[in-house]
């Protein structure tokens, strides 16, 4: 008794599975792409804030310049 094969698998069909694949995968990479220069714009801005905030700390401090640098190196604490 013969074998009826419901799908044979051909060299077309894998081909056009192939680039059905290889156009997804372009896709993901776009996608991937667009989220991580937004990742890096948003640490970007992050990063630019905090200069902000720490620079108007510094201007707001009562301590010289000399004092500040001493604090942000670590020097003269004690443990």
């Amino acid at each position: 008794m013969a074998r009826k094969y419901k799908s044979r698998v051909t060299t077309e069909k894998l081909d056009a599975k192939i680039e059905q694949q290889k156009e997804t995968l372009e896709k993901a990479k776009a996608r991937y792409e667009a989220e991580k220069d937004a990742l890096a714009e948003l640490v970007k801005m992050r990063n630019e804030l905090r200069k902000e905030e720490l620079m108007d700390a510094v201007i707001n401090s009562s301590r010289s310049y000399e004092e500040i640098l001493v604090f942000v190196k670590g020097e003269g604490l004690t443990e």
